[in-house]
């Protein structure tokens, strides 16, 4: 088959395989580290190989193949040696997989003293004086309209704290709570992702108010509104409106348990992290009863008391960025949204770097040049029912000599507005010096490749800005 036939359905079907088994890989993650592992990997393989395809047959880029090989294998390592730690870390809190307080998930209902077919983990242990228990659960007992969730990966997880028992409450923040003051669409879209998987208490219900600004940012439901009164005294109402981890995350009070739900998978850095936050909230909680206030008081919230030696990983980076971040208003990164966020700021300014440093240097003629003598040439065609090179642009193959070493050029694109050269002319060209050292053959295309390096270098630095500097909020 021709290639140029063949090309767009071996890239689409390469990434629509790819999809597959990244969505399978999800399937298997925190229970079946190998086989995610394994699917990771080949989702990653694929990815890179269509993509060096897409390229290579597109731009006639040489980037070395191993390359492309290396980074999915890398991803994969990295995934496996998660799944290891998620699969190990349970066991060394010296805790118990079954449950003596707290909910589990039934359909949609925290339930307690029930057993759940969608619990994948569940792990109940002391900490500084509190009772925790971590349940990973899945959405695909749930009814409809969980099932969509479900598809995008419907993992779960819900981080409770012991406390006496006491009515039912359900606080839950309001997408686009913050207009027309600020635009938080990633906030909103995290709150919808945490809330549309979250149980909710098998009691009922019904809107309670507090009259003041606090219920245009979060909906509060109550079995009890006398209770729910006392509970939001002016100190929980500020620390659920001053900390940016209440403002995407649904907490309740319900049968003996206070608990925060979370998308994604049970690990060690959110156990400790979540629990934390429950605990700093009872702590504040001014309610007139000594079993709650033994439990309010009991331990030390402060985060190098809590969290002590379980910070995860990069926890020297993480735990002064993220001070950095609450007090300006964002949410705190666990490990592996800052790691993502590092690579692709990385991958942004690192190529557009080195194609801007390429094209200046040939602006500023400190780049060296060289005499190409054209050996052959193809003009782009206007599209035709029998096109051979629609879309292959102005391609000039040639040979320049360099530091007395000969070289040759196949399909150099030019980009150059001036007169496009005939076979055995010779022209002068630039040869930058970074990798792959693109050679330009004209002042305007050294000035346009410069303003397209300099767009992934302006986004690359937003980016890193906004996650290690980032600016207190308007409000």
């Amino acid at each position: 088959m021709d290639d140029q036939l063949a090309g767009p359905w071996l890239i689409a079907g390469g990434y629509t395989v790819a999809l597959a088994l990244l969505l399978l890989g999800g399937r298997f993650d925190g229970r079946r580290p190998t086989a995610a592992a394994v699917s990771y990997a080949l989702s990653g393989v694929l990815v890179s190989e269509t993509s060096l395809y897409w390229l290579s047959t597109g731009s006639g880029s040489a980037v070395p193949g191993w390359l492309w090989f290396a980074f999915p294998l890398v991803i994969a390592a990295l995934a496996a040696w998660r799944g290891y730690r998620q699969k190990t870390w349970t066991g060394r809190l010296d805790g118990s997989g079954e449950p003596s307080f707290g909910v589990l998930p039934v359909r949609g209902i925290a339930v307690t003293q029930a057993s759940s077919e969608s619990v994948v983990t569940a792990v109940e242990f002391g900490h500084n004086g509190h009772r925790l228990l971590g349940v990973e659960y899945r959405l695909e007992a749930f009814p409809e309209p969980g099932r969509t969730a479900d598809l995008m990966d419907g993992t779960y997880a819900l981080i409770q704290l012991r406390t006496p028992v006491v009515p039912s409450v359900v606080i839950t923040p309001a997408t686009g709570a913050f207009e027309p003051e600020r635009f938080t669409p990633l906030e909103d879209a995290r709150i919808t992702r945490n809330t549309v998987g979250a149980p909710k208490p098998d009691a009922l219900l019904q809107r309670f108010e507090t009259g003041t600004e606090f219920d245009r940012r979060f909906t509060v439901t109550t079995s009890d509104p006398a209770f729910a009164e006392a509970l939001l005294s002016t100190g929980v109402r500020e620390l659920l409106e001053r900390d940016p981890w209440f403002r995407v995350r649904e907490v309740a009070f319900h049968g003996g348990s206070l608990w925060a739900s979370e998308a994604g998978t049970l690990t060690e850095e959110m156990m400790f992290a979540d629990s934390r936050r429950l605990a700093v909230l009872a702590s504040t909680v001014d309610w007139d009863d000594a079993d709650f206030r033994s439990v309010a008081t009991t331990s030390d919230t402060s985060d190098a008391g809590w969290l002590g030696g379980r910070r995860g990983p990069l926890a020297g980076l993480r735990g002064p960025l993220n001070a950095r971040r609450e007090a300006t208003g964002r949410q705190p990164l666990s490990s592996l949204s800052l790691v993502a966020r590092t690579v692709v700021a990385l991958a942004l300014v690192l190529p557009g770097l080195a194609l801007a440093v390429n094209s200046l240097t040939a602006l500023t003629g400190l780049a060296p040049e060289a005499r190409l003598t054209v050996t052959a040439t193809l003009r782009a065609e206007a599209g035709t029912s029998n096109c051979t090179s629609c879309g292959n642009g102005n391609l000039v193959d040639g040979t320049y000599e360099l530091d007395g070493e000969p070289h040759e050029v196949k399909d150099l694109r030019w980009m150059s507005f001036g007169t496009f050269p005939e076979r055995g002319d010779v022209v002068d060209i630039a040869v930058t010096p970074l990798w792959w050292h693109p050679l330009i053959e004209g002042k305007d295309t050294g000035f346009f490749l410069l303003l397209i390096g300099l767009a992934p270098v302006l986004a690359g630095a937003l980016l890193a800005k906004a996650t290690f500097r980032p600016r207190p909020r308007r409000v």
